[in-house]
């Protein structure tokens, strides 16, 4: 069955890495039984711009306020078939320190946490950017955003 979302070419979608204390924050996703994790974020609508998507995606999946920064890398997830294919933005963000995460209106986030980089490894995470995202905590992330090129992996 496709994905109505995806009827009109590729869906393109905003993520914030906020790192506190050496730990990155992810969304706690639950579908059909399977827990996964994303950066928290989601689609970009008809005329909104990149940091606006940014803000209301975090505030409906964790009740963050963020104030977004610059591009620190590009994904792609296209599934062998062609039914979906989700262009992912990921964007540096901060939160105010005393900030915590609470679950929003989401019903498919029901938590989000920080993981530190021995911990991401072992997370299921959709696309699979585990590496990107633990390299980033040790060493930072490029001044020149990589694109990773298409991650999709089978469910």
């Amino acid at each position: 069955m496709t994905d109505l979302r995806y009827d009109h070419g590729p869906r393109v979608r905003v993520a914030a890495v906020i790192i506190r204390d050496n730990t990155i924050l992810l969304a706690e996703h639950r579908k059909n039984n399977k827990t996964y994790y994303l950066l928290p974020g989601g689609g970009v609508d008809q005329g909104e711009t990149l940091h606006d998507a940014l803000v209301r995606e975090l505030w409906e999946e964790t009740r963050l306020e963020i104030q977004p920064a610059r591009l620190l890398f590009v994904c792609e997830s296209i599934a062998p078939d062609t039914s979906r294919h989700i262009i992912q933005l990921a964007f540096a963000a901060t939160i105010d320190k005393q900030a915590h995460p609470a679950p929003g209106e989401d019903p498919r986030v029901v938590a989000a946490h920080f993981f530190s980089d021995k911990v991401l490894p072992t997370l299921p995470m959709f696309p699979p950017i585990q590496e990107t995202l633990t390299a980033g905590l040790r060493n930072g992330f490029s001044d020149i955003p990589p694109n990773l090129g298409n991650c999709w992996q089978p469910k």
